[in-house]
């Protein structure tokens, strides 16, 4: 996996001969963008870092004379925030305390396997990010420190009414000698008495994040007594975790009467994604932004002039709610309102009276459809928590609900499989696609966001992405919009979970229906991910008691042998009881052999490829040894089956085996493909129909020596794949082993 973003230096630091070198091989295979550097032990590390950059530290913790923790002390003291990994083999609840108070970035115990290379990369990969972000904030805070004291304007800060910071700037219109001399005061110094009692109220309403202040025309003070005309914008912000007020005062001396004929436009179209208007001392609209016309379905003509009056319910008493606004100055709230076109919408409002004398500015939101979602995101818990529900009924009610508040066509669960895109669980408006149906997953848009691993979102294909308009999909399904996200299982894409239609959007999937579809994907990732390991641990339970079975039933008859014949050659010393030894011994050695192919043939399937049927059986074929026998191929040498290589070697050379530990050494062996797979027959004396029920059974076996694990192994193999096999005759009265579910091609 190659990630994007700026190349990583990592120090691999490990006492163990050669193992920090292979840490560093696996580290640099995983992510083209690691550079990588190895110390073998802690004192070396140091040395390094003396002279080196690096991104992250990746260290052992059982290390002579200074172990990983002492590194990580010795690290921090110089380097208090550099990236450190603990990856160690000794793995402890104590240690992983001790790590973390120590400061370390993150904690992993080494495990067997080349898996865990891949997970320490992203490890290292993401504790690496975090620190470049903490340094960009810095630089950042660095950058906002320098643009503050660089405005014109001068910017301060206050806290329960007194100022705690200060600009240049703002020593400047204040008329004092340093900042320092504003830190401390109160606010309500500078402040013409006039305005004192309205602008404390105001100050309460932002410091307490109730109601921000734009563009107020104000009378400053300086200490002198000067007056000088202002205009305040106010924000509320928190301060050394005490929440508080940050404004921006600008010097009108110059230009107050241009400033107070434009404040009211500026407050009306500030922040135009919100409806905003202005009313007179009556209520009467007299101005408007778009997003104000919008949200009452009227023209800018048609709702100047109009109050709210006229638009809410008639048990509304709107004068006395005006009564109180004008008394209190700020008023927010929420109020349904009734449009000209009957439509009913929900609001929440926030109203500043007299933002120029006689004028009051209200800030209007629609959250009809914020009241919309809660209820689908409510609807969406009641169905995954619903754990008496299958996961296929939730999974249908998932996708019935994302088509209706998509309103879309359709909605599906497919699994992407190789090349084939199977439709697992579908809901749709007509029966063009069915749960079962496979398809080429070139066909289809799922295959991007597969690839990507993101959510894909596309309202118009043709306008969003016309360079796949050549996808089946488009072309001839006619899927104009789509908006699809990836499933994952164990950090593997296992499908898509997405909807469609054949209707082009105007415009975009919103926001909001990106995250719905967003969160259903997660859930659906989520439980696949666990049905699978709760079918893992399942299997592994029942693997673990039949190799208990069989450890302790087929190992002690060869070891009571070893034991018999060991007290035998003592007392008699005859040739004949060493030469059982010896056989007992090799007994035992087939069996462990076996044993530890049928654990490793029942493992889970990882990766799966496209594989010649042909060239793979003819090289089994030479792989087990046969000097007489006959092999016959019955499919064309183009026929692919989809798989894993080596696990279905394994299974031919068994079954080849098979054939020539129960017939004879010129027996014929054909190989041959079904419609859904493939099949191995002999013309041997077959498998009588009573035993065949036992055969893939560990430890069953008819053949002298024979360890009766060849087949079971087969069967393991083919239950990994997630296949069939049965048992049947051949046309010669031979075996035949028909294996079915397979993905095959011709």
């Amino acid at each position: 996996m190659v990630y994007s973003g700026k190349s990583i230096s990592v120090l691999c630091v490990d006492d163990e001969p050669g193992l920090a070198d292979l840490t560093a091989t696996f580290l640099e295979r995983f992510d083209e963008d690691f550079s990588t550097s190895t110390a073998e032990s802690a004192q070396e590390g140091l040395d390094y870092l003396d002279e080196n950059h690096v991104d992250c530290i990746v260290s052992d913790h059982d290390m002579p004379r200074i172990d990983g923790l002492e590194f990580l002390q010795a690290v921090r003291a110089a380097n208090p925030e550099l990236p450190f990994i603990l990856f160690t083999g000794r793995g402890s609840e104590e240690i992983a305390s001790d790590a973390i108070s120590a400061g370390v970035s993150d904690y992993m115990q080494k495990e067997s396997g080349n898996n865990q290379y891949a997970v320490l990369g992203k490890r290292i990969r993401n504790v690496v990010n975090r620190y470049r972000s903490r340094l960009q904030k810095q630089e950042v805070e660095t950058r906002a420190e320098t643009i503050l004291e660089a405005s014109p304007d001068a910017i301060l800060v206050s806290v329960n009414s007194e100022f705690v910071y200060a600009n240049t700037a703002a020593a400047t219109l204040y008329d004092v000698s340093e900042r320092s001399d504003l830190l401390g005061r109160q606010v309500g110094e500078f402040i013409h008495p006039d305005y004192r009692d309205d602008v404390d109220r105001q100050l309460q309403a932002v410091e307490s994040g109730e109601q921000p202040t734009d563009h107020i025309p104000r009378t400053l003070l300086t200490l002198e007594g000067t007056e000088i005309p202002v205009q305040v914008t106010a924000r509320h912000v928190m301060w050394d975790g005490d929440p508080g007020v940050v404004a921006i005062v600008r010097d009108l001396s110059q230009q107050e009467e241009y400033i107070r004929q434009q404040e009211r436009y500026e407050a009306s179209f500030h922040g135009a994604f919100d409806a905003m208007v202005v009313a007179d001392d009556e209520g009467r609209y007299i101005e408007a932004n778009q997003g104000a016309c919008e949200l009452f379905g009227l023209e800018k003509e048609e709702l100047l002039g109009r109050s709210i009056d006229e638009f809410i319910p008639e048990d509304y008493d709107f004068a006395e709610a005006w009564l109180n606004f004008e008394k209190n100055v700020i008023d927010r709230g929420t109020l349904e309102i009734i449009r000209d076109d009957g439509e009913t919408r929900i609001i929440e409002y926030a109203a500043t009276a007299n933002i120029v004398t006689g004028e009051h500015l209200s800030v209007l939101r629609d959250v009809t459809d914020r009241d919309n979602r809660e209820d689908v995101l409510r609807e969406m818990y009641n169905i995954i928590s619903n754990r008496s529900q299958p996961f296929e009924e939730q999974v249908e009610a998932l996708i019935e609900l994302g088509r209706r508040e998509l309103d879309v066509a359709y909605g599906t669960l497919s699994e992407i499989r190789g090349d084939d895109y199977i439709f697992e669980i579908v809901a749709a408006d007509d029966d063009s696609i069915q749960a079962g149906d496979v398809v080429p997953v070139s066909a289809t848009n799922c295959e991007i966001a597969a690839n990507t691993e993101r959510t894909l979102v596309l309202g118009d294909v043709e306008r969003d992405a016309p360079e796949e308009t050549d996808r089946a999909g488009y072309a001839e399904w006619g899927i104009s919009c789509y908006l699809g996200a990836p499933v994952f299982t164990d950090d593997d894409v296992y499908g898509t979970f997405c909807f469609y239609d054949t209707e082009p959007r105007g415009g975009q999937f919103s926001e909001w229906e990106v995250t719905l579809v967003d969160l259903m994907s997660r859930w659906v990732s989520y439980e696949l991910q666990r049905q699978q390991a709760n079918v893992r641990l399942k299997e592994q339970n029942e693997k673990l008691e039949q190799f208990a079975s069989i450890v302790s039933h087929d190992l002690r008859n060869p070891l009571n042998v070893l034991e018999g014949s060991l007290q035998l050659a003592e007392e008699t010393g005859d040739k004949e009881n060493f030469e059982r030894c010896y056989r007992a011994k090799e007994r035992m050695e087939t069996l462990i052999d076996d044993l530890l192919s049928l654990a490793r043939a029942g493992a889970m399937i990882d990766e799966r490829e496209s594989v010649s049927l042909a060239s793979l059986v003819e090289e089994c074929w030479q792989g087990v040894g046969v000097e007489t026998g006959t092999l016959q191929l019955e499919f064309d040498s183009a026929t692919e089956v989809y798989a894993d290589r080596s696990r279905l070697q394994q299974l031919f050379e068994n079954l080849i085996r098979n054939v020539f530990d129960h017939g004879s050494d010129d027996s014929t062996v054909i190989v041959g493909a079904l419609d859904d797979g493939f099949y191995v027959e002999d013309d041997g004396p077959g498998i009588p129909e009573d035993d065949r029920p036992k055969v893939f059974e560990g430890g069953y076996s008819t053949a002298e020596n024979g360890t009766g694990f060849g087949l079971a192994i087969v069967k393991e193999i083919v239950d990994a794949h997630e296949w069939e096999i049965h048992v049947t005759d051949s046309e010669t009265g031979g075996a035949r082993f028909e294996i079915t579910g397979s993905d095959i091609k011709r």
